[in-house]
């Protein structure tokens, strides 16, 4: 008894001498490394959203295309497309024909150019790359139109197409120019047209 009694003071000293000791250092962690976020992918609805052409008055107004007023000769034309065109050639006895971008691109044209008897007289419109006044373009809403030339829109049956429609919209202060949008059945602009009367009303064209 008198052992044990000798030996537990010095190991409970050795014990508390043992806590006492500081703990061992543990190598340092280094932080992770920052991730680079990467975007989410862009909806094709949003992409068609952030698509916006807005009406260029400089190229497209009630007087022509760009430099080229309606009226003007073939060369003028050519030269305020500043791309290569392509004239169809007339109708036999007819002095009306087209001049459309060459090569014509695989959707189809975006813009072709009339003439008729040796001048300018109006352009076609078939894709969202040009707005009209309005910044109105190929997929836009007929009511929207309406209400945005409130008193200058005249509406047509289409000719064609039924349940269709035209609107012809006259420039401020009328004019012998005209604007019109070819509209399908379920109200949307599906193309359209500027130039001079009676050519911008010809529903075939040429004719």
């Amino acid at each position: 008894m008198r052992l044990m009694r000798s030996i537990l003071p010095g190991a409970l000293a050795l014990a508390l001498l043992a806590c006492a000791e500081p703990a061992p250092t543990l190598p340092a962690v280094p932080p992770p490394e920052p991730v680079e976020a990467t975007p989410a992918p862009v909806s094709a609805s949003a992409a068609a959203v952030a698509h916006v052409v807005r009406h260029d008055p400089e190229v497209v107004h009630f007087g022509g295309f760009g430099p080229a007023v309606f009226g003007a000769d073939e060369e003028q034309v050519r030269i305020a497309w500043g791309h290569p065109l392509d004239a169809m050639p007339p109708g036999e006895g007819a002095s009306c024909y087209y001049l459309m971008p060459d090569p014509v691109p695989p959707d189809g044209y975006d813009v072709a150019f009339m003439m008729e008897e040796g001048g300018f007289r109006r352009y076609d419109v078939a894709s969202d790359r040009f707005a009209a006044p309005g910044d109105f373009t190929v997929g836009a809403s007929a009511d929207d139109v309406v209400a945005a030339f409130a008193g200058r829109v005249e509406q047509m049956p289409h000719k064609y197409v039924q349940g269709g429609r035209y609107l012809v919209v006259s420039p401020e202060g009328d004019g012998e120019t005209r604007l019109v949008f070819e509209v399908d059945p379920a109200g949307t602009i599906t193309g359209w047209r500027m130039g001079q009367l009676p050519q911008v009303l010809y529903v075939e064209g040429c004719s």
